[in-house]
């Protein structure tokens, strides 16, 4: 029986208006719930990877699908709808220094039209959750890096996804501050079911974290390592699984 993915890049490859190979033939099956890091140098094409499953860059060939959806078949509403099932924590990615902390955590909710109440409980457990609740009221521009960092972890949260991307989570931060993260991520991850993928600079979060881990060396696939996976099942991981192969649903636009 065929497995049901949460995400996948089935042949993939992305080339820059330059000319410039960014990813090259790269596929990347991920389970649902699993915690996968995808791990490389800069420029190695990790962050490629992340902005692909997010719907915010197409590759130049191969197909990226995420809950069996082909991201390219995908209209407006469809894309809209699905990045309400996508959690984006990207370094430094969209924080607002002119608004506040409360504002920065709540722009999916105000994006996507959540009523008053919801919003403000939605916030708040979050906020609590991640030691948080006694900046909501600051601008961002007083909000030291560290907590940048807590502030855009519980956005990217505050829809509930079931697909989480986070770009280089331990990256200018003190150990005691990237443990606090990872810890918040996995008490989602293993309370709610929800996937996790990685773009992992150095490599040392991923062995504590991470079923899986995939490194990538010029946009390509170098190595491969798994904790709990079978020797038959890394097998099958490793020829990419092609999209024809897959259990779920059909391509279809979300409303």
């Amino acid at each position: 029986m065929a497995l049901t993915l949460a995400a996948q890049l089935y042949e993939v490859s992305v080339v820059s208006g330059q000319g410039v190979g960014i990813l090259d033939d790269v596929s990347i099956p991920v389970l649902p719930g699993e915690a996968l890091a995808v791990c490389g140098p800069t420029g190695s094409g990790k962050s490629t990877v992340l902005r692909l499953l997010a719907g915010l860059l197409l590759p130049t060939r191969g197909v990226v699908r995420v809950k069996g959806i082909d991201l390219a078949s995908l209209d407006y509403p469809g894309m809209r709808a699905l990045r309400m099932k996508v959690g984006l924590a990207f370094d430094g990615g969209g924080f607002w220094s002119t608004r506040s902390v409360f504002e920065n955590i709540a722009l999916p909710l105000l994006y996507h039209q959540a009523k008053r109440p919801d919003l403000e409980i939605r916030v708040r457990e979050l906020a609590d959750e991640l030691d948080l609740l006694d900046l909501l009221e600051l601008p961002g521009q007083a909000v030291s890096g560290m907590a940048r960092k807590r502030v855009i972890l519980a956005r990217s949260l505050v829809l509930d996804p079931e697909l989480l991307l986070v770009d280089e989570p331990q990256h200018g931060l003190l150990p005691r501050e990237a443990r606090r993260l990872s810890d918040a991520i996995e008490r989602r991850r293993k309370g709610r079911g929800m996937t996790v993928v990685y773009a992992d600079h150095d490599g040392k979060l991923a062995p504590f974290l991470c079923e899986r881990r995939i490194f990538l060396e010029n946009g390509r696939i170098v190595d491969r390592l798994s904790r709990l996976l079978s020797r038959h099942d890394r097998e099958e991981f490793d020829r990419g699984m092609p999209p024809d192969s897959l259990v779920g649903d059909a391509p279809e636009s979300a409303t």
